[in-house]
């Protein structure tokens, strides 16, 4: 069985656990500091990533994956803007 995305009794997303183990990830993190050059190629990952997804799914596959990613983009979002008033 795949590991779960969320925590079925508390509804938490397990993202910083699959962030943790992604190579990509790991990779910039080494010296602590992110770069633009960094930023500028994990955008390229992501696009790479959208286009698999849209040559496999179906359309209304497609529609349920852009949905998640547009609501997940909404809740790091939130966080950051909720983070940046606590500091």
């Amino acid at each position: 069985m795949p590991e779960p995305w969320y925590d079925p009794e508390s509804g938490y997303l397990h993202l910083d656990a699959y962030v943790a183990k992604r190579p990509s990830y790991r990779k910039v993190m080494e010296d602590g500091h992110v770069s633009e050059e960094e930023v500028a190629e994990q955008a390229g990952r992501v696009i790479a990533r959208l286009k698999d997804v849209e040559a496999i799914a179906d359309p209304a596959a497609r529609k349920v994956a852009i949905d998640a990613l547009c609501e997940m983009a909404v809740l790091y979002t939130l966080e950051r803007h909720r983070h940046d008033k606590v500091m």
